[in-house]
């Protein structure tokens, strides 16, 4: 079974987000040219970055790239990755996969501009069944020394027989990422460093070593931790990858005092749900008839709070931007929205009118953000009116109550 997308996954149908789009950049790459929509959202939005690049150089040269088979790019960004390997060898069977869904939605966007045909949509780092002829990566660093780890581990007993694995990393994880391919008895046929970036071709020593390691959560989990709101207590596990995972950072803190004044009634959504703090105290509070929504852009964090969230199974909607969260008016009667904009990517009237849409007259809104994003979102209320505002160190969290006319 394929596990790129969680349980209860629901996925939305929805127009390419134009309004995304950064700039258009070119990729030029053994005789390939193509042409990559970028955005502010993702990475490397002002050109194709230096270490995919080299990763590519490295794969023409030794003549490593097979002319059938299946490709996974684990963690595909805007896809250049997967696309000029597409472009390179069309016979190839080219799989894309991105823990952002603005990721993949940008990957299979960028498929339709160049005339490619590839499978994209949203998954963490190996979160696939094998077996691969070549998996490729620009390795993220910030995913957390365990992950990457993990991720060595199972490239290789994902590997086809002959098949070959070829990373990118920055030239600070060089050493390290050696000495986990040796501690594995990992092939290394090739590596190179260049601008700041090393990459390794790397297989199995003989045969396909047998499939080791954990998905979801597995090698994703970190440590645990308590909180309090008011007189109850709440614990949650944490994961690598994201951020609050060690101590309630000043977002939540600002947030966690409004909390017992939400009183939320009916059907409620965390939107943005991080490692799932706030999902955690709803699905406390809630009744047991009432559904838990989880929404928002980072697959990571829906998984992560869809693991902290025992006592119901929560619907899972995997979308980049709240205005493509389509439940039919009036579905909610509350709403905890964590909001995480990104520069130049245009949100605050598509949130504002998604959450006046959602949101069942008399129904709540819990909303957090940096003082600045905020104040933005609150400058005209438009059928909201406010019942609290906090701020605390930069950060803000208001209380409001959606008004029976807009």
């Amino acid at each position: 079974m394929d596990n790129s997308l969680p349980v209860g996954y629901l996925p939305g149908m929805k127009m390419f987000p134009e309004y995304a789009v950064h700039k258009v950049v070119s990729l030029k790459f053994s005789g390939v040219d193509l042409k990559l929509k970028t955005s502010h959202g993702l990475f490397s939005s002002h050109h194709v970055d230096e270490g995919t690049m080299l990763l590519l150089k490295t794969l023409a040269q030794q003549k490593v790239i097979p002319a059938e088979g299946r490709v996974l790019d684990a963690g595909c960004g805007t896809g250049p990755l997967a696309l000029a390997l597409k472009k390179f060898r069309p016979a190839l069977d080219v799989t894309a996969r991105d823990r952002l869904v603005l990721a993949a939605e940008f990957t299979a966007e960028n498929a339709r501009l160049n005339g490619l045909a590839i499978d994209a949509a949203p998954g963490l780092l190996l979160d696939t069944e094998g077996p691969w002829n070549l998996i490729v990566s620009n390795l993220p660093a910030k995913a957390g020394e365990p992950v990457l780890a993990d991720f060595v581990t199972r490239s290789l007993g994902l590997l086809a027989p002959g098949g070959l694995v070829a990373v990118v990393v920055v030239e600070t994880l060089a050493v390290w990422l050696a000495g986990q391919l040796a501690a594995r008895q990992a092939q290394v046929v090739y590596q190179e460093s260049a601008a700041g970036y090393h990459v390794f071709h790397y297989r199995a020593e003989g045969t396909a070593a047998p499939l080791s390691g954990s998905p979801f959560p597995g090698a994703y989990q970190r440590s645990a931790m308590s909180w309090l709101v008011g007189t109850r207590s709440f614990q949650l596990s944490t994961f690598y990858g994201l951020p609050n995972f060690d101590a309630l950072d000043y977002r939540t803190q600002v947030t966690l005092p409004l909390l017992e004044d939400l009183h939320p009634r009916g059907d409620t959504l965390v939107w943005e749900p991080v490692q799932g703090h706030l999902a955690v105290w709803a699905d406390r509070v809630l009744v047991p008839e009432a559904s838990l929504h989880l929404a928002g852009g980072d697959l990571l964090a829906l998984r992560a709070a869809q693991a902290n969230v025992s006592g119901r199974a929560p619907l899972v909607h995997g979308v980049s931007f709240l205005a493509d969260l389509d439940l039919g008016p009036g579905t909610l009667g509350a709403a905890l929205v964590q909001l995480h904009p990104e520069p130049e990517i245009p949100w605050v009237e598509g949130t504002r009118d998604a959450l006046a849409r959602l949101l069942a007259p008399g129904g709540r809104l819990l909303v957090n953000g940096s003082s600045t994003d905020l104040t933005r979102f609150l400058e005209r209320h438009r059928g909201f009116r406010t019942l609290k505002d906090v701020r605390n160190k930069g950060w803000r969290s208001a209380l409001l109550e959606r008004q029976t006319h807009g």
